[in-house]
Formats: C-alpha cells, structure tokens, sequence
C-alpha cells in the first residue's frame, strides 16, 4: 500500500497524501472527511470514530451507513500514514523555523457530552 501512495503521490505531483482504508460504518477507526466551511471552504480532516455521527446528524447528513453496493462506508479509515514531498517539507520547515503549534487529540466517550475516555496524547 505505500509503495502504491507514492507513486501516485509522486505521478500527481502532490506535497502530502494520506493513507486510508476501506472502512464499516461505526467501526472504531477514525474517518477521513471533507469538511465545508460556510464561507465555502473545504478541508480534509480525520474525525474520530465516535464523533463521526454526532458531525454527521448535526450537519443534517443523517448517520455513517454502509454503501449499498460496496458494503463500505463512504468515509475511508484514518490509518495515520503520511506521504510528504521532502522540497515541500523542507520548504515549510524553514518558514515555521520547525515549530509547530501544540495540539491535543482527545478521545470522547461515546455518548457523553463532551468527557473524555482517556488522557490526551
């Protein structure tokens, strides 16, 4: 699988790509989804499993079902592989001197409004 990702990350010239797997609905592996803002935005962004539904009624879209004729969600898993051009990263490694901002990912229980099941990582 990662030989294939970067090959076609290479073939379309692209400075980062992510690695998914096809994935049931409700299954306890993150989503990759495209997420519209209201000003007409798009990004892709992993939600965590149990986050998914809740996203999902709120925005109207009804629940994560299975695809009828594949058996699949329509939201591939996360499996957190990541393909980066080395130019595009060294690129953006000198503009942020290497700094990142800090950021928590939080694992929610399912059901409670806003606990967390486990420590941040």
């Amino acid at each position: 699988t990662f030989l294939a990702t970067l090959g076609v990350s290479a073939k379309h010239g692209l400075d980062m790509n992510s690695v998914c797997v096809p994935r049931k609905a409700r299954e306890a592996i993150g989503a990759l989804c495209e997420l519209s803002h209201a000003d007409g935005r798009k990004i892709i962004a992993s939600v965590e499993y149990n986050q998914l539904e809740p996203l999902l009624r709120d925005a109207g879209a009804g629940a994560d079902t299975n695809d009828k004729r594949t058996g699949f969600s329509p939201f591939p898993g996360n499996i957190n592989k990541l393909v980066l051009s080395l130019p595009a990263y060294v690129a953006a490694l000198a503009q942020s001197h290497g700094e990142l901002p800090e950021f928590v990912n939080p694992k929610y229980a399912e059901g409670a409004n806003g606990e967390s099941s486990s420590a941040f990582k």
